[in-house]
Order: structure tokens, then sequence, then C-alpha cells
């Protein structure tokens, strides 16, 4: 069997991406609730950048971001941070035990400890800003019930990740943290969970997206997580 990642499936799949060079690019940065929730993480707030997406695309490219966040945002353990690898693709996460987790997704090449950096820092200012408005059970539990302008501004900031060089020197680490690195989307899996179930239980896919998914997969041309 062999890992693909949703963004290197939409690659092979249907030549969505655009990309000539190898430059470093953020994708997306989400804040999740992923404690005293029903059943699935709730996304707090979100921003997202396709534009290196052909324009008819980028509705299903944000979507199976979307997807692929909350996944890895609800198998995030408190007090840690993952790196999840699944070809040119990387996610990056950390979780705090009051219930956030931060989620940001990039591509290969934009740098581990910029990507570290953003996810920690929002979660840190993302918590002191909304101390007490989210924690509870029965509080927020749609998805963008708690929209914050600053995520925007911090996706675009550290679209150059020369800024997280500035972040680190003045952040200081917490010894608890656990960082776990190399991970791959078939061991955030949960035992006995497979991709094909979640894809059709999740809300985040439309109808044509969990179609396109079924078609690409039956072609064996990486529409899968796992394959």
């Amino acid at each position: 069997k062999a890992t693909v990642s949703v963004l290197n499936w939409l690659t092979n799949a249907a030549s969505l991406l655009t990309h000539t060079t190898m430059a470093e690019k953020l994708y997306s940065l989400m804040v999740f609730k992923w404690k005293n929730v029903p059943d699935k993480p709730v996304l707090l707030c979100s921003a997202m950048d396709a534009s290196s997406f052909p324009i008819m695309q980028r509705s299903g490219v944000k979507q199976f971001m979307t997807f692929a966040s909350r996944t890895v945002a609800g198998r995030t353990q408190a007090n840690t941070r993952q790196q999840v690898v699944e070809k040119d693709t990387r996610i990056y996460a950390h979780a705090r035990p009051e219930g956030l987790c931060v989620v940001a997704c990039c591509n290969e090449n934009y740098p581990d400890r910029a990507a570290f950096g953003l996810v920690t820092k929002t979660l840190q200012e993302f918590h002191e800003k909304y101390q007490g408005k989210y924690e509870a059970s029965g509080v927020c539990t749609t998805d963008g019930c708690l929209p914050d302008p600053e995520i925007e501004r911090m996706l675009k900031k550290f679209q150059n990740p020369a800024e997280a060089d500035q972040v680190l020197k003045i952040q200081k680490e917490l010894e608890d943290i656990q960082t776990i690195m190399m991970q791959n989307m078939e061991k955030v899996l949960e035992r006995g969970e497979k991709l094909d179930d979640l894809v059709a239980r999740t809300d985040d896919l439309s109808s044509t997206s969990k179609t396109f998914y079924k078609t690409a997969k039956k072609t064996n041309q990486g529409c899968c997580l796992l394959m």
C-alpha cells in the first residue's frame, strides 16, 4: 500500500496544482475545539490561501484542506505538537489541554521551524484572547462560531517563513510539550478507522468531491490517504 496525501491526490487525479516553482507555500491555518464537543472537532475560525490552484478547483481544495485538518486535530493529544507528512504536503498541529488545537497545511518546502512557530504562537494567542469563552460543553458547537481576523493576518504574515524566526527568538518552549515528527496519515488514524468511512461521514466534503474521491480511487490515481 502506498500512502499519498489529499493534496497529492488532487495533483495526480485532476492536475489541480499549478506550482511551477519550489517556493515555500502556506495553504491554511485553522483553530479547532476538540474537547467537550458532540462527535468531531469544531472549526472555530480559519484562513485559507488557495490562490496557487486553478480557480475552478479552489473550492474542492479548501474542502479537502478542512477535512484533513479536522482529521488531524481530532487525533492530536493535549500538550503535543505533531507533523504529518504526506508526499509533498505537510500538516502541523499543536493542541492544548483546555481543548484548542491549531492546524496549518503547507507544501514540503515550508520550513518545519516556521510552521511549528506559527501553530504554537496562534494557539497561545487565541487561548489568551478567548479563554473562558470556548471551553465549556455546549459552547461553540458549530463551525465558524468564534471568528478572528487575526488568523487571516497570521496566514498572510507567515507566507514569509523568515517571520517565524522573530517569533521563535522570544518564544519560550514548554518542557512538557511532546513533538512528534514525520508521522504519516496512516499512523494518525486511530486503530480500526478507515479513510473511506471518514470521507462518507464528513460534512466537509460536497457530494461532488466525494464522488471524485471514489472515482479516482477506483482508477488508482492516489485519491485517498491510504491506498
